[in-house]
């Protein structure tokens, strides 16, 4: 609102008109008008080209960087729209080394997890299991601080991208998730036997995650990419 006050105090000079036209089928066609000294001149269609040039000069007015580069091979769906931001990637199953407050009385140390299907949208993450190499059926993703249907990054600190790219923000917020020490658990316990036993296991013997105790949900992989 501060923004949308300010101009007013500035002397603004209109420069293009659009105009939406609607038949009775509910077809629609976008027309665009210059204006000069004041004056509209004859319309013209409105393309797809003209609409990416006025959303990019608007992002930059507000100071706002469109999501932007390589399509990263895990990303399965991306909205970079304003107030409509989701972005769902997976990444196959991989070895991390995890934190863990001392009241766990779990050792830090490398762990081999498994496939994960990641959810960022509006700013907030959430984050399921599956098994295989691919996300196919989705289960509760094994580890403390993650609730059902977000995860709680606690006081977790990650550099901020220096560029939005689709990949920098993946790495961001992956980088936010691994380097947060869990704590506690997300609500109930996520897996089917004892969390913090598995989890010690795992870290010594060095052996992947067992997936015949991960969790179904109802939630289904189609669900997220919409």
């Amino acid at each position: 609102m501060g923004q949308i006050n300010d101009s007013f105090t500035q002397r603004l000079t209109p420069k293009m008109a659009i105009i939406v036209y609607n038949s009775n089928d509910n077809h629609y066609y976008l027309e665009e008008r210059e204006i000069r000294e004041g004056r509209m001149c004859a319309g013209v269609p409105l393309t797809e080209k003209k609409i990416a040039d006025i959303m990019d000069t608007l992002a930059k007015s507000d100071g706002v960087e469109l999501v932007h580069g390589r399509i990263p091979e895990c990303l399965l769906y991306a909205d970079s729209r304003a107030g409509h931001e989701k972005y769902v990637w997976y990444k196959k199953p991989e070895k991390h080394r995890l934190y863990f407050s001392k009241n766990l009385g779990i050792e830090d140390g490398e762990m081999w997890v498994p496939g994960l299907v990641w959810v960022l949208k509006n700013g907030g993450l959430s984050m399921y299991a599956y098994k295989g190499r691919k996300p196919g059926k989705l289960y509760r993703a094994p580890f403390f601080n993650v609730y059902p249907d977000y995860v709680c990054l606690g006081s977790a600190k990650a550099e901020a991208p220096k560029e939005m790219t689709y990949e920098a923000i993946i790495a961001y917020y992956e980088e936010l998730f691994w380097n947060s020490a869990f704590s506690h658990l997300g609500g109930d316990n996520p897996v089917k036997g004892n969390l913090s036993v598995i989890t010690k296991n795992c870290i010594k013997t060095g052996c992947r995650f067992p997936e015949e105790e991960l969790v179904p949900v109802k939630v289904k992989l189609e669900d997220l990419l919409k």
